[in-house]
């Protein structure tokens, strides 16, 4: 039974012949991708050996011979149309991307931290982004879906900040947590005068209030 998170991830996988399922711990994800036709083969990959070894035990008979277990760090020399890279922070992501000696095609990536820097990444390193979503799942999470593209993508500060589909059509998720992110900061600047949660109170203010204005 996947959890709501890893159902999110699941359903925005794009149909590939080749995904790997990068840090798969348990491998939940890539197991899903072969069993929903998804993908026609999986490469599971994870620098932990013992996380690999879960991953090939939780992996049906059935589709093992659709499957490759990997023990290294990230993507490497793997050639794939598809990295899934979710639950690790945005930086570690970037410094997968960075020494994969082939770009894949298409990502589908969820950032614990840095999503900012993710997306500017992106951006700068021949992708657009297809969707950006975020999600509550007990904690809020960010769900970025991009393809290589030959067409450079310019995202602006708030973009970059929050994500383009989040500002475009902003669900109930994404507002909640704008307004958990303005008490949080409005608790910071309550006690002290910090011009960085000054300078983010202003952007969440402003993505809140357009927001509210969508919902209606």
């Amino acid at each position: 039974m996947l959890t709501k998170r890893l159902q999110k991830i699941s359903s925005v996988i794009p149909r590939s012949r080749v995904i790997a399922d990068v840090g798969c711990d348990h491998g939940y994800v890539g197991i899903e991708a072969l069993t929903s036709g998804v993908a026609d083969s999986v490469i599971f990959v994870d620098i932990s050996n013992d996380c690999l070894q879960k991953a090939r035990e939780n992996c049906p008979a059935a589709l093992k011979n659709r499957a490759d277990f990997v023990c290294q760090n990230g993507l490497e020399n793997l050639i794939v149309d598809c990295a899934v890279i979710c639950g690790m922070g945005g930086l570690e992501i970037i410094s997968i991307l960075n020494n994969a000696l082939t770009p894949p095609l298409g990502l589908v990536l969820q950032p614990m931290k840095n999503q900012y820097e993710t997306r500017k990444y992106l951006t700068e390193n021949g992708y657009a982004i297809k969707s950006d979503e975020l999600f509550c799942d007990g904690k809020f999470y960010d769900l970025i879906v991009a393809y290589r593209s030959q067409t450079a993508e310019i995202l602006n500060e708030q973009e970059l900040t929050f994500g383009k589909t989040n500002l475009q059509n902003p669900s109930e998720d994404f507002i909640n947590f704008l307004k958990k992110e303005l008490n949080k900061l409005n608790g910071i600047l309550l006690c002290c005068s910090d011009s960085k949660a000054l300078e983010k109170r202003t952007k969440v203010q402003n993505a809140l209030a357009e927001a509210l204005k969508k919902e209606r």
